[in-house]
């Protein structure tokens, strides 16, 4: 064999092997993975909620985890398209190579700087390609629903629930 085969038949065997992993991972992106969806969350909810949380580390910390189960629980109610295009997000957001191509950070979104979550999601919302504003416009309205759905932070807004007789 010579060396121009063999290197050729190298890149053939890593173009088959990377598209064989790229279909099968597309395939699985739409079954729900709650480690995914709790990765995503962690990194993406602090940076969404800036200014909303507490100042206290441990109550800021309650109060993700309490809108982290108001997501999970809310999901479920949504129509099964858009609960298998949040599953396809969180995992491809969670796998470190289809997160470079929605991102352009190699790094995971938990190790990313505050900032840098904030520019990412600033790019998002305004991006030219559609799918990315979607899906910041998608994730924006779930957490702010889980968040402010929650009767202790009504006092935040003017709003007052509705008092039936």
């Amino acid at each position: 064999m010579q060396r121009r085969q063999f290197i050729l038949s190298g890149i053939a065997i890593a173009a088959a092997s990377s598209l064989g992993i790229g279909v099968w991972g597309w395939q699985h992106s739409f079954t729900p993975n709650h480690a995914n969806r709790d990765l995503v969350l962690s990194a993406l909810l602090p940076a969404l909620l800036l200014g909303a949380l507490p100042t206290a580390a441990t109550l800021a910390e309650a109060e993700l985890i309490r809108t982290k189960t108001a997501i999970a629980d809310f999901i479920p109610f949504l129509p099964l398209r858009q609960q298998q295009e949040l599953h396809q997000l969180f995992n491809l957001l969670a796998q470190r190579l289809t997160q470079l191509g929605l991102t352009g950070h190699l790094s995971h979104l938990t190790s990313l700087s505050l900032p840098q979550r904030l520019s990412l999601l600033a790019a998002w919302r305004d991006s030219y390609l559609q799918l990315l504003q979607q899906a910041y416009h998608g994730l924006r309205e779930l957490l702010y629903g889980a968040y402010y759905g929650q009767p202790e932070h009504w006092a935040a807004l003017p709003y007052q629930a509705l008092r039936l007789r």
